[in-house]
């Protein structure tokens, strides 16, 4: 039978630190849950005989930029950028490239951290000389409560697929594939992982919850 995937990286290690100086403490330790809850499927995938290899918390490989990439899946050759959000339950909607929640302006759904992470992936491997297939990047959106629906269906993230929580939950092996990873372009995005521990087999729990934003 062969060998479980690996994990790489600990999920919501930036902002582990970032929740002890945030202005908004309980946006950042929301966030934090976001990404743990967003790693505890993946790394379920990982844990598969012959699952991929997942990776977290890697920096984005362009000088001066300080933001992180929160999950890297590896299956076979196909290489798959994921972003965790926390948001408030609303009909997120988005015209000419400005999103709204309802009536309120949205702004941080329209960054262009995702294409940037693209482009900058995209461009490392075709720099060492190795074939991947870096697809469009997820955009994993899960509610901070449940008191009413959370609806993506008109939002258009900048260079990614936005997917609520249940969604990607119900889709994630298809999302992000189950194959055995491809060893050079794992040893070239591990480079990146910000938090570096070792290697290891895919836990079978994260702590899973949030707190209301």
């Amino acid at each position: 039978m062969p060998a479980p995937g690996t994990v790489i990286g600990s999920p919501a290690g930036s902002l582990g630190d970032a929740a002890s100086w945030s202005k908004n403490v309980a946006a950042a330790k929301a966030g934090v849950r976001g990404e743990l809850s967003t790693a505890k499927l993946l790394d379920a995938l990982a844990a598969l005989p012959g699952g991929p290899t997942v990776l977290h918390d890697l920096r984005i490989p362009i000088p001066g930029i300080n933001a992180n990439i929160d999950h890297v899946v590896v299956s076979g050759r196909t290489v798959t950028i994921i972003d965790s959000k926390v948001w408030k339950p609303g009909f997120y909607w988005t015209l000419a490239g400005m999103t709204w929640r309802g009536r309120e302006r949205f702004a941080p759904a329209d960054k262009k951290t995702m294409p940037m992470a693209l482009t900058a992936i995209t461009g490392l491997l075709e720099r060492e000389r190795i074939r991947a297939r870096v697809r469009k990047p997820l955009l994993v959106v899960w509610p901070s409560n449940t008191r009413s629906a959370l609806n993506l269906g008109l939002l258009r993230s900048p260079g990614a697929k936005a997917m609520t929580s249940d969604r990607f939950t119900a889709k994630v092996a298809s999302a992000v594939g189950v194959r055995t990873a491809n060893p050079q372009i794992v040893q070239e995005l591990r480079n990146l992982v910000i938090s570096i521990a070792p290697i290891s087999r895919a836990p079978k729990t994260v702590p899973f919850g949030f707190d209301e934003l």
